[in-house]
């Protein structure tokens, strides 16, 4: 889906290589609640990788547990928000440099 940014008169489409995501995704290892469980006495046996998504949603910070293959498509989601936000970042920096107050300079 296009997202789309009005500079002026002109209207400038600035489009995303896929489905988007903001966040993060990081894996974690955890102790089980078994007391018995070797995990309790051994780090090497600590239960995981389990996947885990964190971003924003509604405006408060939210994790979701996650599978791996959900893991790896919200990486490249990710991948595509930050491609996305690199072409609005070079946009805005474009359009301040043809901000009225910079018209006549460096000529």
């Amino acid at each position: 889906m296009p997202y789309y940014i009005r500079m002026s008169s002109r209207k400038i489409t600035i489009t995303s290589p896929g489905p988007i995501l903001p966040g993060t995704v990081s894996t974690a290892l955890a102790k089980c609640g078994k007391p018995t469980c070797r995990c309790h006495r051994d780090r090497k046996y600590l239960h995981g990788p389990y996947y885990r998504w964190t971003g924003w949603i509604n405006g408060r910070p939210t994790t979701k547990t996650i599978s791996e293959e959900m893991a790896r498509e919200c990486q490249k989601r990710i991948q595509n928000y930050k491609e996305l936000q690199k072409k609005i970042d070079q946009t805005v920096e474009n359009a301040l440099d043809q901000a009225p107050w910079m018209q006549g300079r460096n000529k």
